[in-house]
């Protein structure tokens, strides 16, 4: 280190710190490492009070019987007694570790950790009072904690690394922008000084030329005048000698060499007309003195804010939305700042899409900034761009401590695997994000869309229902769906019935009611979710608390899919009404939900009719609802049911006292079964309505019914209509309700054995007996 400066060293801190290389000690102590140095060679405390005197230092342990530690004036003390001479002596050091004993059991150890109550427990306590609160192995979870901690220090480690590098690489920027500025000056300045120079030599050589020309040109023009006023005098002068002589004559023949002179000096002066000139300037010289100012107003100053008129609209346009779009917009690093300044301050964002542009590692670096403390951006779409390396790290640095982005997209971008790697490696405090920079080059598989499906679900704006049945939906769909019910805070219910929906269908929507809080009611019915649809819903209900009514009729679960949902009922706290009907569960499927009735304590509506449940499964049902107090509707029609299922439901009947709706309607029910059902109802009060319509009940099953009727009040309406009742059953019931007024309807119609003038008579008689609905 101090032979790459100049035999100095730096402290690492950066504060300024340095002394010579061979003057080290003058560095101040770091007292963290010594403190490690001091746990390494000493692990225990660095002193142990003497069991015997309790003032010295303790050297010894006694690993015998004293299980203490003593010095060795107590040592030699004590153990020179006969007994205790024999007793195996160890350096305190190395005595064992004490095992810390319970609060609540002393005499037991710590075994457990109860999150809850935030303390330590032992397996009493683990079985008793904490049996609720889940505890967990303490070694396990201290080793839990150990492993989040290192992974933690880990990852600020590379924090550090990253913020430390980065300042090193500002510092080589600072300094080669200082580099380019100032030969930038110099090179402007020296260019500018040579060129005035030169202009400055060319220019006076210009005036100097100009000035000698015109000269010539004047000079010449003057001996021309000169020459005629050289003649004109010798004319003056010969004029001046005729004028004097008086002879007339000698004038007369003067005059004509007299105007010869004047005709020829005129014509002379017309060739040389007075001179004139064009004056000369420096052009230009004037815009110097602007030049002067431009070079006086120099100064170094930083980079203005880069303004893009496209990106600064449609930030403005997408104001009020969660998304802001500024995908195949050809946008370069200097727009990123512009998007990084948005993200800083819109707290409402939560999808940013920027793929197909020409970002690289500085407008990676941007939005890296920014993204360490932004809370609200869960999706990132920066793929098909020209990120490499360093932007890589820019954006893992900062995902070190950002839990909030669930999506980044990074492929197609100049990301090398192996780099990816590395940098994975050094996001262990972000899981999430790890596996996704660990696969940065796999390219997804293209979103589906429905432009029809979201304009409708768009649509529905703030209605609690939505009503997408019969609308040929399929499982991918169902992911378009299950996105709206992620986010939407009012839907209440939602009907998917007769579509094409299958297991992947049922996944989506699954994984949507995990997080959902507002559906109370999902149905789904005649779709083809199959067993494994309905363990991927049975999984939601485990989590769900507000859903109320599921309807799964005629989707084909069968005994497993009845399995999985009986699994999750027996934990969900909110369903209160299931349908199930049409989904060929059999005995064993009836078996398995009957298992969930005995725990079950919401469930007050099941639908189990057309389900091939013969007389076991009828058993299983009826022996849970022996000790079930919650459900208050159950139907079984459609199924297999002999008199021998109609007698287990009698049985129920004698000690249920909570079931007021029970549908045995399309069986295989005769008189005997009826006779048991009657003979129940004598005793039981709480049943309101009893299904029995489309059975094989005759006159006999009729009378057992009648003579219920006369000492039952709570049952109100009877079904049996489409039975084998004739007119003396058809009479005995009608002849009970005398004696009864609580029940409100009995239903016959269809029951061939009864004549038209028993019907007429009975109407007549009795209005409570209906022949038709």
């Amino acid at each position: 280190m101090t032979s790459k400066n100049n035999g100095l060293l730096e402290c690492p801190k950066k504060d300024g710190t340095k002394v010579e290389g061979n003057n080290i000690n003058a560095l101040p102590p770091n007292q963290t490492v010594r403190d490690l140095i001091q746990l390494f060679n000493h692990p225990e405390p660095a002193s142990v009070p003497c069991h015997g005197c309790t003032t010295n230092e303790a050297e010894y342990w006694c690993d015998s019987d004293c299980k203490h530690c003593f010095c060795s004036n107590c040592w030699d003390t004590i153990h020179g007694v006969d007994q205790y001479r024999n007793h195996r002596k160890l350096h305190v050091g190395d005595r064992p570790r004490e095992v810390p004993q319970c609060q609540g059991h002393g005499d037991h150890s710590i075994q457990f950790w109860c999150e809850q109550c935030a303390r330590e427990i032992c397996s009493e306590c683990q079985q008793t009072q904490h049996r609720e609160h889940s505890p967990v192995e303490i070694t396990a979870y201290v080793k839990t904690i150990e492993e989040q901690c290192e992974s933690n220090l880990e990852g600020i480690q590379a924090s550090l690394n990253y913020r430390s590098d980065r300042a090193d690489k500002m510092i080589i920027e600072v300094e080669k922008e200082r580099e380019f500025n100032e030969t930038q000056v110099r090179e402007t300045m020296q260019n500018l000084r040579h060129l005035i120079d030169r202009r400055e030599e060319t220019l006076l050589g210009e005036i100097h030329q100009v000035e000698t020309s015109d000269k010539r040109r004047i000079e010449e023009h003057k001996r021309s005048l000169q020459g005629e006023q050289q003649n004109l005098i010798e004319q003056v002068l010969n004029f001046a000698v005729v004028s004097k002589d008086k002879r007339p004559q000698r004038l007369l023949d003067a005059r004509q060499p007299f105007q010869d002179f004047i005709r020829r000096t005129d014509a002379r002066l017309l060739e040389l007309k007075p001179l004139s000139r064009i004056k000369n300037h420096i052009a230009g010289v004037v815009d110097l003195t602007n030049l002067r100012n431009q070079i006086e107003n120099m100064k170094l100053e930083p980079v203005s804010r880069h303004r893009h008129q496209v990106v600064e609209q449609k930030i403005t346009n997408s104001a009020n939305s969660a998304t802001l779009d500024l995908n195949s917009s050809q946008l370069t690093d200097l727009e990123m700042e512009l998007v990084a300044k948005e993200l800083e301050i819109r707290r409402t964002l939560t999808t940013l899409k920027l793929y197909a542009n020409q970002i690289s590692d500085l407008g990676a670096q941007y939005l890296a900034d920014v993204l360490r403390t932004n809370q609200t951006l869960t999706n990132l779409e920066l793929h098909n761009n020209q990120i490499g390396t360093e932007g890589l790290e820019h954006l893992a640095d900062a995902l070190r401590t950002n839990k909030t982005l669930k999506t980044l997209t990074l492929y197609q971008n100049n990301i090398k695997n192996e780099v990816a790697q590395c940098v994975a490696d050094g996001l262990k405090t972000n899981k999430g994000m790890e596996t996704q920079i660990r696969n940065v080059n796999n390219v997804p598989v293209p979103r589906y869309e429905n432009p029809q499906l979201s304009q409708k679900i768009a649509n529905n704006g703030n209605n609690a229902r939505l009503d997408l049945y019969s609308s040929r939906l399929t499982d991918q769909d169902m992911e378009i769906v299950a996105e709206a019910l992620k986010t939407n805070t009012i839907l209440k219910e939602l009907y998917l019935h007769q579509n094409q929906i299958k297991d992947v269908g049922a996944q989506h929507i699954g994984k949507a009611l995990e997080t959902n809080r507002t559906l109370t009611r999902l149905d789904i019915y005649t779709n083809q979710i199959g067993p494994i649809g309905a363990g991927h819903l049975a999984e939601a209900l485990k989590v769900n608390t507000t859903l109320n009514v599921l309807v799964l009729e005629n989707n084909q679960i069968g005994e497993n899919g009845a399995q999985h949902l009986a699994n999750a009922l027996t934990v969900n706290r909110s369903l209160t009404y299931i349908e199930l009907g049409r989904n060929q569960i059999g005995d064993n499927g009836a078996e398995k939900l009957a298992e969930m009735l005995r725990t079950n304590q919401t469930l007050q509506q099941l639908w189990l009719y057309d389900n091939q449940i013969g007389d076991g499964g009828a058993q299983h049902i009826a022996n849970a609802l022996t000790t079930n107090q919650t459900l208050k509707e159950v139907y079984l029609g459609a199924n297999a049911i002999t008199d021998v299922g109609a007698q287990h439901f009698a049985n129920m009947l004698e000690n249920n006292r909570t079931l007021t709706h029970l549908g045995l309607e399309v069986n295989q029910i005769k008189d005997t079964g009826a006779q048991h059902l009657a003979e129940a109802l004598i005793r039981n009060q709480t049943l309101t309505h009893l299904y029995l319509h489309e059975n094989q009940i005759k006159d006999e099953g009729a009378r057992h019914l009648a003579a219920m009727l006369t000492q039952n009040q709570g049952l109100k309406e009877l079904y049996l209509s489409n039975n084998q009742i004739g007119n003396d059953g058809a009479q005995q019931l009608s002849n009970a309700l005398g004696q009864n007024r609580t029940i409100q309807v009995i239903y016959l119609l269809n029951n061939n054995g009864i004549s038209n003038a028993t019907r007429t008579n009975i109407q007549r008689q009795q209005p409570r007996i209906k022949f038709a609905y």
